[in-house]
């Protein structure tokens, strides 16, 4: 999914006026500052890297962290991004993308907690990067609307 599929509507595959889904999106963030959700789901990278390591000091529990509605983003995309682009490709791949990487931070932290170090590192270092990055692209294919 590319830049512009992002004015392509969930249901409607002759998309919609450019004009119209670049005033959703005003819209949807006026509440969301976008670099500080990058830089927040880059930092995830790094604390769970710091708990696999047993060199954190937070205590992170797996269903928490699974939850993808608490986090900022998570907040948004359920309420003025869901309102304002629900019916838009992009959006739909975004939380879909965000719910799969709490998903898997949980995993992480699940796997970290059984002792079963190598495997949350494996985790980490694959899937979760993976899903951590096409996270951050979709939010910078937002902004750069």
């Amino acid at each position: 999914m590319g830049f512009f599929d992002f004015f392509k509507s969930k249901d409607s595959s002759n998309g919609e006026d450019e004009k119209t889904a670049k005033a959703a999106l005003a819209k949807a963030t006026r509440n969301l500052d976008i670099d500080i959700s990058i830089a927040a789901h880059e930092n995830w990278k790094i604390r769970l890297d710091s708990f696999v390591e047993g060199r954190s000091t937070e205590a992170f529990t797996a269903s928490d962290v699974a939850c993808d509605k608490s986090c900022e983003l998570g907040k948004w995309i359920y309420s003025d991004g869901e309102a304002s682009l629900g019916k838009y490709a992009a959006f739909v791949d975004l939380k879909a993308q965000h719910k799969m990487f709490h998903f898997t931070a949980s995993s992480v932290i699940s796997l970290t907690q059984a002792g079963k170090t190598d495997e949350a590192h494996s985790l980490l270092n694959s899937d979760f990067e993976k899903l951590s990055t096409r996270v951050k692209q979709r939010l910078i294919d937002l902004k750069g609307m």
